[in-house]
Parts: structure tokens; sequence; C-alpha cells
């Protein structure tokens, strides 16, 4: 329902009527229409860790960032919910409208996505591919990168602005990213200082 209208075209009775069941049933297991919409994406956070952890364990160390910030970027281009979930989760007066259950499943969804992230950085520092930095603070960088690059798409395709495509400007992002974690650069700027 939310796909086919809309997080604000969706409302509890339609979501009820199509999935045949009464209102109250929805919320015997939902606190509110937010909380059913946020809990939507417990199911993809659970599909990228596996698929995260399979690029960790027999990706090349130097194409592990690359592979797993990939996932991420197909799964927002086939689905347009799911981003927008995230940005839902950006709202201040959201918390009070989600359960402790949903908050607990995204929230661990979502530390894992970023521990992923960060352990793909760390096998690149292993493996001398990438500098010595701070992998957890790389990750959370790539992370608010995404999510800006996915509120980018989303205003441009709103206000019908030309746009380049999400895998283009993702991907651009990901490489001043990786250039930037270049041991050639550390070694240019400490020649520089």
């Amino acid at each position: 329902m939310f796909a086919e209208r809309g997080y604000a075209g969706a409302s509890i009775e339609l979501i009820a009527r199509a999935a045949q069941l009464s209102v109250g049933a929805i919320y015997l297991y939902f606190r509110s229409k937010e909380d059913l919409y946020v809990s939507l994406i417990e199911d993809a956070l659970t599909v990228f860790d596996v698929e995260m952890g399979q690029i960790r364990e027999h990706g090349e160390a130097g194409k592990r960032l690359r592979d797993t910030w990939n996932i991420l970027v197909r799964w927002a281009e086939r689905d347009a919910e799911g981003p927008r979930i995230l940005r839902l989760l950006a709202q201040p007066a959201i918390r009070p409208q989600l359960s402790d259950e949903v908050v607990a499943a995204v929230s661990a969804g979502i530390s894992r996505i970023q521990d992923h992230i960060g352990a793909c950085v760390a096998d690149g520092i292993h493996a001398g591919i990438y500098r010595q930095v701070n992998a957890r603070e790389i990750a959370d960088l790539a992370w608010s990168v995404l999510l800006g690059s996915l509120d980018c798409a989303e205003m441009h395709t709103n206000l019908a602005m030309p746009a380049e495509g999400l895998a283009v400007r993702t991907d651009r992002a990901l490489a001043l990213i990786e250039s930037a974690l270049a041991p050639q650069v550390a070694a240019t700027l400490r020649a520089v200082a």
C-alpha cells in the first residue's frame, strides 16, 4: 500500500482493508502508521547484513567498501520507500510514534550496516590499501554522505530539476571518500605540512 500510494496516501484503514484485517488488529502489532511504515525496513536491513557479511568473507579487501556501498545504492534505486523511511527516522518528532521493538530492530540493523562499512575500511587499512584512519568515523561519514545523496536525489525528483542518476552521484561520493583514504594522500599531506 505504501509503495502504491506513498506514505501520505496510505491510511491505516486502507492498509487494514488490503491486508484483510481490522484496524484494531493493525494496532495490536503497531503503535501507529509510522511504526508500521518504519518496520518495513527491518527485512531490508537483515538482508543487507547477510549480503555485507558475505562480501567481507569472500570479497577482495580492495573492493569490499565499494561492493558494500553498491548494495545500498542498488536498494535505493529499486525501493523508493526504503530511503524515505530512513528520512522519516531523521524527523525530530518521530520517536514517540514508534514502538520500542521497532526502534530496537531498526537501530540494530542500521548499526550493523555501519559496522560492516567500518569493517570494510578496517580491512582496507590492514591490507595497506587505505591509510591509517578511524574506520568507524569513516563509516559514519559514508553513511551520512549516502543519506545526503538520497535526500538530494529525492529533492531533484520532487522539484523536477535535472539531475544525474543516483548511482552516478553516489559513485562520485564514494570515489572521493576512497581517494581521501589512499595512502599517497597521507604522504602528500605530510609533505605539505
